[in-house]
């Protein structure tokens, strides 16, 4: 949260509290929370209002209900599914159009080009001659 947004957060605190804002307070309160992305600050804030045993707000409230704020707002957007791969996790012959595992001729050369020339160039022969 840079210090622009520390002021936009101290106003809201000043709406509910009427405390006096000067650019002292705003950069103290900046020196504490300027770890916190507004966000969450912001929703740490709406938690510390309704806390019946903070009279008087301070970043100390925010910070510590930080952590249910990060919490709620993840909850919120919801469980997103992971993004779908660009790729086959497991590639097909060029030859005969089978998954490379289920791909017996061609098992069956990487088996002998193995056991002539070692794990030395294994992947390269395999990326050339065999994966579309």
């Amino acid at each position: 949260m840079n210090l622009n947004e520390t002021k936009a957060l101290l106003k809201e605190v000043a709406a509910i509290d009427n405390r006096k804002l000067s650019e002292e307070v705003a950069e103290a309160w900046q020196s504490i929370l300027g770890f916190m992305p507004l966000e969450i600050a912001r929703e740490a804030l709406h938690l510390a209002r309704k806390d019946d045993r903070v009279n008087w707000l301070e970043p100390k409230h925010i910070v510590s209900w930080a952590k249910e704020a990060a919490f709620r707002l993840d909850r919120a957007t919801g469980n997103k599914p992971p993004p779908e791969h660009s790729f086959d996790p497991q590639p097909k012959c060029k030859e005969h159009n089978v998954l490379i595992l289920m791909c017996a001729p061609c098992c069956k050369k990487l088996q002998q080009f193995e056991e002539l020339n070692g794990q030395r160039g294994l992947q390269e022969f395999a990326k050339s001659e065999v994966y579309a």
